[in-house]
């Protein structure tokens, strides 16, 4: 498998894993004491155009955005999740490898 097809993969299932999360989070409603429907429902919206190559860079400063967000909000409950940090990480994977693969989908046409 060539690494343009994996990235798409893993870029895939990220996306769709952050979607159900975020579903999730919408069915919730309130978390921690804070409603956090349009910081899902901005997290959905970013998530899938983190899929369209154009979107990415955007998409990914809205991601981390919200992640930030998130992680604030928890913190301040007394909380520390990792899995947002874990979110970024793949955010910023994902567009680093997307840029760093760059020429050679280029020369892939």
């Amino acid at each position: 498998m060539n690494p343009l097809r994996l990235l798409a993969l893993y870029r895939l299932a990220f996306v769709a894993l952050l979607t159900l999360a975020s579903v999730q989070t919408l069915l919730a409603g309130h978390e921690g004491g804070h409603d956090t429907t349009l910081l899902a429902g901005v997290e959905i919206a970013a998530a899938l155009a983190l899929l369209w190559q154009r979107a990415q860079l955007v998409a990914a400063a809205v991601l981390l955005g919200v992640f930030a967000v998130a992680q604030l909000w928890s913190v301040r409950a007394g909380h520390w999740p990792t899995h947002l940090l874990q979110y970024a990480a793949s955010t910023l994977l994902i567009v680093a490898l997307g840029r760093a693969l760059q020429p050679a989908r280029s020369a892939a046409r």
